[in-house]
């Protein structure tokens, strides 16, 4: 009876034993795991040495070299992809399955897990079965050719130094690899073999040509323009300073608020107008309490640039106002005399109003307009609050509505807010 790691018992009389199929399991075997580039290395010298008969220096190979890059690199675990294989090689499937066998025969492959064309019913997919798991493994035999000392046995074994004979081996190997690589000494003459530099431009000094090789094209912001030093750190003194007035922008770094505000900083806006324009822009008006936004800065840059385009649409609007044809003399006439006609009804129609709902429904909506236009984007709410003093707040609401009405008395009586100014 041989002890585990004996490597006699992989021999015989004519030669060394293959590996039977009962030790081609990782439970059973005597082959020890190892890394994707040593295991290439092992496959090659247990091919070389003619160990199995039906081994080939080039489909064998080609295998194994398939394999190892889809292994695991620390743990050598690889699926096995019979089709995938064979189509990247250009062979066919027992070819594959063929030559795999001879590398469990070698010792260099074990499973790890069998695969089964039993279906899982895994819901949604109509056929499913387990796949074949490989484990990269080097047989007793190398290690004993090679001269090597293991501390283990089995799958787990590792290797841990070299017998006398190994290690002679290892540093003749180290030797000629080295004189291999080795140069010859450089001639003693005056001729050189460097290429000449090949100067262009105007610049002949080596940092300025560095410089230029290395230079990038500056960041833009969220509007397009160049991102400077000082508008970036104006940006973020702003981000620093207003940062913990606000709750909802707790969940976003100092740098991504600085980076969405660079365009207010290149404005030269003012701080106690970006703190305002956040109050207003605070998600808790126009979406509840209940909902903060998990990536504020994202919520502020969709915030500036609808601005912008506003801003955009609003001088679109204005130069075509310019553009257009001032009113003839006759046309000031007619509107003057339109006036005077009609003058004395208007008075008498605007008389009989005598509560909100007498207003006119296109007159209410023009008025709702102004007040929210003027607290949106001037913070001006003394529409608003003079309607809730002189009318109560339920009569304010259903002129100016409900959520118009909270928002300005929530804007008006916030004391960070407040401080600001």
């Amino acid at each position: 009876m041989h002890p585990p790691n004996d490597p006699s018992r992989d021999r015989r009389r004519d030669g060394i034993t293959l590996v039977p199929g009962d030790e081609q399991d990782v439970l059973t075997t005597r082959s020890r795991r190892c890394q994707p580039r040593r295991w290439l290395k092992a496959v090659a010298w247990l091919v070389d040495s003619g160990m199995h008969p039906k081994a080939m220096a080039t489909t064998t190979v080609s295998v194994a070299l398939d394999l190892a890059e889809r292994m695991d690199f620390q743990r050598g675990i690889v699926l096995y992809d019979l089709e995938g294989t064979a189509r990247r090689l250009g062979i066919s499937r027992a070819t594959v399955k063929r030559h795999i066998k001879v590398l469990r025969e070698l010792g260099a492959l074990v499973w790890l897990q069998h695969g089964s064309r039993r279906n899982l019913r895994i819901p949604g997919r109509p056929y499913t079965a387990t796949a074949t798991v490989y484990g990269a493994t080097i047989p007793p035999a190398y290690d004993h050719a090679l001269g090597h000392r293991l501390s283990g046995h089995g799958y787990t074994a590792t290797h841990t130094g070299f017998t006398p004979a190994g290690r002679a081996q290892a540093i003749a190997a180290a030797q000629a690899a080295s004189a291999g690589a080795r140069r010859e000494p450089p001639s003693r003459t005056n001729t050189t073999h460097s290429p000449k530099a090949e100067l262009r431009g105007n610049s002949t000094t080596t940092r300025s040509a560095r410089a230029d090789k290395i230079a990038k094209p500056k960041k833009k912001s969220l509007l397009g323009r160049a991102v400077t030093a000082a508008a970036y750190q104006s940006a973020h003194r702003l981000a620093r300073t207003l940062r913990p007035l606000h709750n909802w922008l707790q969940r976003s770094r100092i740098e991504q608020l600085s980076w969405v505000l660079v365009d207010k900083a290149t404005d030269g806006t003012p701080l106690e107008e970006v703190h305002a324009w956040l109050h207003e822009i605070n998600p808790v008006h126009h979406y509840g309490p209940n909902w903060r936004p998990a990536q504020a800065h994202v919520y502020v840059a969709a915030k500036v640039l609808q601005d912008a385009e506003h801003a955009r649409q609003q001088a679109e609007l204005i130069a075509e106002q310019a553009r257009a044809t001032p009113p003839t003399a006759e046309f000031h006439e007619a509107v003057q005399a339109t006036r005077s006609i009609h003058s004395t009804g208007a008075t008498e129609e605007f008389a009989q109003i005598t509560g909100i709902d007498d207003l006119d429904a296109s007159l209410l909506q023009q008025m709702r307009a102004d007040a929210w236009s003027r607290f949106k984007y001037s913070g001006d709410t003394d529409l608003v609050l003079t309607a809730v003093e002189i009318l109560s707040p339920t009569e304010a609401a259903r002129l100016y509505t409900r959520p118009l009405v909270d928002a300005c008395i929530r804007f008006n009586s916030n004391p960070r807010l407040q401080s600001a100014y």
